[in-house]
């Protein structure tokens, strides 16, 4: 059995750092480790392909070799994927769908001969053993969560490394916490549930022994879901990071508890974790409350970023406007917010209904729900699949107002430098020696200058920007560098959308 693994395309997102990679000649940020890990599934003897159409389209060749597709999506890659299922349908090529999107819209695509709903573990041998004894059926839903320990690593020699940024290891599936916004719950369950220390350390060494030498994103949905194990995994990676001269940088998502917990703290430096996404949401207590985000309600937030980052440690966050209890100030609020925040890679995005969460539910008895969401609640404004409470014109231009304040260059490079110089002290303490500059890095370096130097609106401010880091933190100036170039990237995707977007009540077919 010849098996093609295909992983359609990403639009231009905040997450696709579209714009940063090409100062570094990559092709994609993250690697597809659903489609890896299933690989790895499959039976030994099959031959497999991967085709990650944000690396390269799809090729007749490859569509010409296999016998049988596989297709693995989330919502945000919907046209793509209607295309992908599109051509394998006129070439009468047999499809297997998986992941989010078909978990929650099995009977939205056309195309689609059998769907795995659900985690794979448990679920996908009963579909091969049919589809073996040719009765395997349209759909197979997986009950229940499986046992990550079931879980083989990721087949790595599948993807070229150089066509990525990161690449991606999971520890954990599962929140203990249920906003009612998100679909984790709905997909994982509550209950986090573990690889083991030894599971991650030996795909770590993968990683090493196939070359790879940076940065690997922890791919959980909260990595601290449970803390005690997730400190048992740390001291591991901290022993196996020194042995190894510390090859990786580290960045993951983890809910803001983390502020809480010093000890937490110290072992994702002494890992050598450089980034952390939160889902901070919103600075207004009625709207966490009416979200069910009680992890961040009575607390000062701006005080919890600030204590992470005086580890050192960058706090990427996910914020939200359009929530039923958002005060009319809401807007100049969550600028003001990540300002004394000072958060750099701010992804503010509109409220949207993803089927299957408590909020869709909600929205639908109150018949207020318009169609489906386009996966992108950050840059489409048909993300926006639902009558919000102060009107969709209102919210629309207030959100357009929020990134323009945001990614405007001195207000963007303003809070780069804060974070750099809360931060200072704890860089200094980092057991991980500095990475060595190649040649590559600093050819990378020349286009960042020439770029945003020479060539971008808001040069001036760049330059300014280069020189306080120089006269005050010069040791940092590598950091600052990469910091201008991922404001790059959320600058041209923000202007994008600020002179492109219209009214968004418009339902998603």
């Amino acid at each position: 059995m010849r098996v093609l693994l295909i992983y359609p395309r990403y639009p231009d997102t905040f997450w696709s750092f579209k714009h940063a990679l090409r100062f570094v000649r990559r092709k994609a940020a993250f690697p597809p480790l659903g489609l890896l890990t299933v690989a790895a599934m499959l039976p030994a003897h099959w031959e497999k392909r991967v085709r990650d159409l944000n690396v390269a389209p799809l090729s007749q060749e490859d569509l010409s070799w296999c016998d049988l597709v596989f297709i693995s999506a989330m919502v945000v890659q919907r046209d793509s994927t209607r295309e992908v299922l599109k051509t394998c349908q006129s070439l009468g090529k047999k499809v297997v769908a998986g992941g989010p999107y078909f978990t929650h819209l099995p009977d939205d695509l056309e195309g689609v001969d059998h769907v795995i709903a659900g985690e794979a573990e448990d679920i996908l041998p009963e579909f091969l053993a049919d589809f073996a004894a040719g009765r395997a059926r349209p759909l197979y839903r997986a009950e229940g969560h499986p046992n990550l320990q079931k879980t083989p690593p990721p087949l790595w020699e599948l993807i070229d490394f150089k066509d990525y940024r990161t690449m991606s290891v999971q520890f954990t599936r599962g929140c203990p916490f249920d906003c009612d916004f998100c679909d984790v719950v709905a997909l994982f369950g509550r209950r986090p549930r573990f690889k083991t220390g030894s599971q991650v350390i030996n795909e770590l060494e993968q990683l090493y022994k196939l070359g790879w030498r940076a940065a690997v994103m922890m791919v959980d949905d909260n990595f601290i879901g449970n803390k005690r194990q997730a400190k048992e995994l740390l001291a591991q990676m901290a022993a196996w990071q020194k042995k190894r001269r510390y090859p990786f940088s580290f960045f993951t998502q983890a809910s803001v508890n983390l502020a809480d917990d010093p000890e937490l703290l110290h072992l994702m430096v002494k890992a050598n974790f450089t980034e952390v996404f939160l889902g901070l949401e919103t600075p207004s207590d009625s709207s966490l409350k009416e979200c069910n985000k009680h992890q961040n309600q009575g607390r000062d937030m701006v005080e919890a970023v600030r204590v992470i980052q005086s580890f050192g440690i960058e706090v990427m966050a996910g914020f939200i406007v359009g929530f039923d209890a958002d005060p009319p100030s809401i807007f100049k609020d969550q600028v003001s917010f990540i300002s004394q925040a000072a958060i750099p890679t701010a992804m503010v995005g509109l409220l949207s209904l993803m089927p299957g969460t408590k909020l869709y539910e909600r929205m639908r008895g109150q018949n207020r729900v318009l169609g489906l969401p386009s996966g992108d609640n950050a840059m489409d404004a048909k993300a926006l699949n639902f009558i919000p409470k102060m009107g969709a014109p209102a919210l629309l231009e207030g959100y357009k107002e929020v990134l323009r304040r945001l990614y405007e260059p001195r207000a963007y490079y303003r809070r780069s430098l804060a974070f750099l110089k809360r931060s200072g002290r704890a860089l200094k303490r980092r057991a991980a020696p500095r990475a060595r500059v190649s040649w590559k890095d600093m050819a990378a370096g020349v286009r960042i200058f020439w770029r945003l130097g020479f060539r971008e609106q808001g040069r001036w401010a760049y330059w300014t920007y280069l020189l306080r880091v120089f006269l005050s933190r010069p040791g940092k100036m590598s950091m600052a560098i990469s910091l201008a170039a991922t404001g790059y990237h959320l600058r041209m995707v923000t202007l994008r959308f600020v002179r492109s977007a219209t009214n968004p009540l418009e339902p998603v077919n």
